[in-house]
């Protein structure tokens, strides 16, 4: 991702954070409402995922405490035996992504992107492409309400298009 591009947003998400702190907390917005309101959108569950994933390693947020980042991925995958890069990046949100898989591949998984699916798949060595699908199929995605909104979000449509000069 473009460095300076993330500079700017971290610097959007700061003031936003900054401004609602005397705001009641109802109506407090989530780093990925702040997101998707600073026009990122569009790019695929897994761009958007990395993308906030960047944002979250500025702020300091989402970080596995120093040296516990393996053991915190060998509990993930004892939960989920395969995973989507964005399912992976709800509960790792602030973690650099060399780092994951580096730790990823020293646990005997790879990533395949596989057919009908819209993102590449954590999965073991040897586990068969069927079994991934059924296994995937078989429980609901991961992610809170919001995350997944944040993923697929697209701007509101203008009712009027019509250009004026």
């Amino acid at each position: 991702m473009n460095n300076s591009l993330i500079q700017k947003v971290v610097g959007i998400v700061r003031q936003k954070l900054k401004e609602q702190e005397n705001l009641p907390g109802h109506s407090h917005k989530t780093i990925e409402q702040i997101l998707n309101e600073s026009g990122i959108c569009g790019l695929g569950p897994q761009p958007m995922a990395e993308f906030r994933a960047e944002i979250y390693h500025a702020l300091g947020l989402g970080l596995c405490q120093p040296g516990t980042l393996k053991e915190s991925l060998q509990g993930f995958i004892l939960d989920y035996d395969v995973f989507s890069v964005s399912e992976l990046r709800y509960y790792f949100p602030g973690d650099k992504e060399a780092e994951l898989f580096s730790h990823l591949t020293e646990l005997g998984y790879v990533l395949k992107t596989l057919v009908g699916e819209p993102e590449p798949v954590w999965r073991p060595k040897g586990m068969q492409r069927h079994t991934i699908q059924r296994k995937l199929k078989a429980r609901k995605r991961i992610g809170s309400p919001e995350y997944l909104a944040y993923l697929s979000y697209k701007p509101p449509q203008r009712k009027d298009t019509t250009v004026r000069h």
